[in-house]
C-alpha cells in the first residue's frame, strides 16, 4: 500500500494512458504518414539482417530503426507492433513530464495536471498511434532535459553523464538534438563562473555530441548508407540566411505567432496558472492578444494551419486519391472559422505568460540579477531549437519538443493553491481537448483500417498494384523506388479508394468505418473505365 501510495499519480497516468488505447485502438497492418519508411528499413534489418535506410528521411535515424527492430525481434514484424513501441515511448514521456515538473519543485497536482495537459494534446496522441519518429525523440529528449536539470542542480557528474546518453540517443534519431548541449554550454556562460572547471563541464556535452555527430555522418557515408536527402534542412537554412528579405521577415514574424498560437492553446493550463500567480496587467494582454490574433486571422493562418497532425477537424494527415495536396483538409467537415478563431485568440492570449516569463528570465540574466541556470537553460533550449524553422517551414509536430521546457518555464516551483475557478477552466478545457483528440485518433486509425482493408481485398482478388489508387501510402510503399525518377507515374488509376466519388466513376464498393466526430464515414471503392481503357 505504501509503494502504491506513493506513486499513485505514476500508475493514475498509466491507466489513463491505457484507457486512451484501449478507446482509440491501435491495431491495424498498415503504414501511417511517413513512417512507411522508418518501418521499411525496420522490415529490412529485420528480415534480410541489413541496415537499410532509405532515401526519404533527412535525419539521422538509426536509433530509431533498432527501437522498431527490437520489438520486431520478439512479436514479429508489422505496422501493429511498431505502433506499440511508440506507445511505450508515450508512456515514459508522460511519466518524464510528471517526473520533470517534480524535479522542479512544482506540487504533485501541478505535476499531475501538466502531464495529464500534455497527454490529451493531439499532435502527441495522434502521432503515439503511429511509428513516426517524433513521439520517441520526444521521449528521449524529456529524459534527457531531465536530467540537464539535475545536474544543474548538483555538483555531481553521473546526471551529466546520463544526460549525454540519452542526448547520444535522441541525435541518433534527429541531429537537431545537438539543440540540448549546445542549450547547456550557453548556459554555463550566462550564469556560472567562467574557470577552468566549470568549462569542461560546459563544453564536454557539446564535444560528445558533435564528435558523435560527425562519427555518425562519417560512418554511415563511407558505408554508403547515409540518405541523399540528408541534413537537407541545414543546407535550406543557410540559403535563407543568405536571402533574407522583407518578405522573409515577414514570413518569420508569422511561424512565430503561429508556433505561440500553438504552444498557447495546447498548454493553456499552464499559461493560464502563471499568469494568474504573476498578475500581469491586464492591458498588457489585451494589446497583444488583439495585435498577434488579429494579424493572424487578417493573414489566414489561424489554428490550426500548420502541416501535418492536427489538421482542421481531426488528426491525419489525409493521403487519400481525392485529398493530394490538400493534405489538411479532414475526411469530411471542416472546423466553424469561429471556433478558429477562437483558438487563435485563446492560444495568443494564453501565450502571453511565457512571453512575460521569458522576458524577465532575460533581463534577470543580462542584469547577472537573480539569475537560474534551469530558467536560463529552458529557454535557450527553445530559442535555438525553433529558431532555425522559423526561417525555414515548421510542421506542428515539431513543436512538440518544446513542449517540457514551457511546462518547465510556466510552473517552476508553482506550491500556490489552485483556485476553483483555474481548475474549473483546467477540468473542462482538459475533457475538451481530450474528447477531441482521442475521437480525432480513432476516426484516423478507424478509416485507415477499412482504407487498408478495401486495398487488400482488391489485391487478394488479383488485381495488380500498378492499377490501385490507394492513397500516398499505399502507393509508396508498393512503388517507391531509389533508382526510378518519378516512380509514382507507375500507377494508372484504374481502381481508387475515395471519400468521395467523382462523377464518371463506378462504385464498386462503399464501406462504413467507425467515425466519433460528427461527419460522413462512408469509404468508396470505385472503377474508373477511362483509365482502364488504357492498359487495355
Amino acid at each position: 500500500m505504501i509503494f502504491i501510495r506513493k506513486y499513485q499519480y505514476h500508475f493514475t497516468l498509466l491507466l489513463i494512458w491505457l484507457l486512451f488505447i484501449l478507446l482509440i485502438n491501435p491495431i491495424g497492418d498498415f503504414p501511417l504518414n511517413d513512417d512507411w519508411c522508418y518501418g521499411k528499413s525496420v522490415k529490412t534489418l529485420y528480415k534480410d539482417g541489413y541496415l537499410k535506410l532509405y532515401n526519404w528521411g533527412e535525419m539521422t535515424l538509426l536509433a530509431h530503426v533498432y527501437w522498431g527492430t527490437l520489438f520486431t525481434k520478439v512479436f514479429g514484424f508489422s505496422f501493429t507492433v511498431l505502433r506499440w513501441s511508440t506507445l511505450v515511448m508515450g508512456a515514459a514521456s508522460i511519466l518524464g513530464i510528471y517526473q520533470l515538473c517534480i524535479l522542479i519543485n512544482a506540487s504533485r497536482k501541478v505535476a499531475f495536471l501538466s502531464a495529464l495537459v500534455s497527454m490529451v494534446n493531439p499532435l502527441f496522441l495522434g502521432l503515439s498511434f503511429s511509428f513516426m519518429t517524433d513521439v520517441p525523440f520526444y521521449c528521449v529528449v524529456i529524459w534527457s532535459f531531465y536530467f540537464y536539470l539535475k545536474a544543474l542542480q548538483g555538483n555531481t557528474w553521473k546526471p551529466l553523464i546520463i544526460a549525454i546518453l540519452f542526448s547520444c540517443w535522441a541525435l541518433l534519431i534527429r541531429q537537431i538534438a545537438l539543440v540540448l548541449p549546445l542549450a547547456w554550454f550557453l548556459t554555463f556562460l550566462f550564469t556560472k563562473k567562467l574557470n577552468i572547471k566549470n568549462f569542461i563541464k560546459a563544453i564536454f556535452p557539446l564535444l560528445i555530441l558533435t564528435t558523435l555527430y560527425f562519427l555518425y555522418t562519417f560512418i554511415m557515408q563511407y558505408l554508403g548508407l547515409l540518405q541523399e536527402r540528408y541534413n537537407d534542412k541545414l543546407y535550406k537554412l543557410f540559403e535563407a540566411i543568405q536571402n533574407l528579405s522583407l518578405k522573409k521577415l515577414n514570413s518569420i514574424l508569422i511561424y512565430f505567432l503561429v508556433c505561440l498560437s500553438y504552444v498557447g492553446f495546447l498548454l493553456s493550463p499552464m499559461h493560464l496558472v502563471y499568469i494568474f500567480k504573476n498578475r500581469i496587467k491586464p492591458y498588457i494582454i489585451i494589446i497583444f492578444t488583439i495585435l498577434g490574433a488579429g494579424y493572424l486571422i487578417y493573414v489566414g493562418k489561424t489554428i490550426p494551419t500548420l502541416d501535418n497532425v492536427w489538421i482542421d477537424l481531426g488528426i491525419g494527415p489525409t493521403t487519400m486519391y481525392d485529398h493530394y495536396g490538400y493534405f489538411k483538409l479532414a475526411p469530411d467537415i471542416k472546423a466553424p472559422m469561429l471556433l478558429r478563431w477562437f483558438m487563435t485568440i485563446l492560444g495568443i492570449f494564453s501565450s502571453v505568460g511565457l512571453l512575460f516569463s521569458i522576458k524577465t528570465i532575460a533581463i534577470n540574466t543580462l542584469q547577472r540579477k537573480k539569475t537560474n541556470a534551469i530558467l536560463v537553460f529552458s529557454v535557450l533550449c527553445m530559442v535555438i531549437y525553433l529558431t532555425p524553422f522559423l526561417l525555414v517551414s515548421v510542421y506542428d509536430r515539431y513543436l512538440l519538443f518544446v513542449i517540457p521546457m514551457v511546462i518547465v518555464v510556466l510552473v517552476y516551483k508553482y506550491h500556490e493553491v489552485i483556485t476553483m475557478r483555474l481548475q474549473t477552466i483546467t477540468i473542462v478545457f482538459t475533457i475538451l481537448l481530450g474528447v477531441f483528440s482521442i475521437a480525432a485518433t480513432h476516426d484516423y486509425l478507424a478509416w485507415n483500417r477499412i482504407r487498408w482493408e478495401i486495398l487488400n481485398e482488391l489485391k487478394d482478388s488479383g488485381v495488380d498494384v500498378d492499377y490501385i489508387q490507394g492513397g500516398a501510402e499505399f502507393t509508396i510503399w508498393h512503388q517507391f523506388s531509389e533508382t526510378q525518377e518519378k516512380w509514382w507515374e507507375n500507377v494508372i488509376p484504374v481502381y481508387a479508394v475515395v471519400f468521395k466519388p467523382a462523377s464518371g466513376v463506378t462504385i464498386l464498393k462503399r464501406k462504413n468505418y467507425s467515425r466519433w466526430l460528427p461527419g460522413n464515414n462512408d469509404i468508396y471503392l470505385v472503377y474508373d473505365k477511362t483509365m482502364a481503357k488504357k492498359i487495355e
